[in-house]
């Protein structure tokens, strides 16, 4: 088996520990992956209206009302009206949403970074340089795809 196979062979075998990882993390706080999402994005952004939110995460406006509704609910996010369009209904993540979001942040870059700590300088260079290049890809990627529609 050649690098890049062993490479391939490795992800295969890491993806769907990634998504266990997650799947028992958001377990644990009752959420969803879609919920988890929309809050992420609302870390990120910090308050966006529904319409914005429906465009980044590529859904209806009917499944993040609906999202919504759920969040609300578990008291990690408000509606908050917009000052100057009625019409328009802003999300805003609430301390209990923040909290959740770190601390699922914090665990996976926990891991990851038990990983990175048994590799050397040189290693830590490249492996920087590798993240970074995927990151660059996917964003071109996602890209190119979303004008595909």
């Amino acid at each position: 088996m050649n690098d890049r196979e062993a490479f391939a062979a490795s992800f295969r075998e890491l993806h769907p520990k990634f998504s266990r990882l997650y799947a028992q993390m958001l377990n644990r706080v009752d959420l969803t992956l879609p919920q988890y999402t929309l809050l992420y994005q609302l870390m990120l952004l910090g308050t966006v209206s529904m319409t914005e939110i429906s465009g980044r995460l590529e859904i209806t406006k009917p499944a993040v009302t609906n999202l919504v509704d759920r969040l609300e609910e578990k008291r990690c996010l408000k509606r908050v009206p917009h000052t100057e369009d009625r019409r328009v209904i802003l999300l805003e993540i609430l301390p209990k949403g923040k909290k959740i979001i770190t601390e699922i942040q914090g665990q996976s870059l926990d891991l990851l970074l038990k990983a990175y700590d048994q590799f050397n300088e040189k290693e830590h260079q490249v492996i920087s340089r590798f993240y970074s290049t995927v990151s660059r890809v996917m964003d071109d990627f996602l890209v190119r795809t979303k004008n595909e529609k």
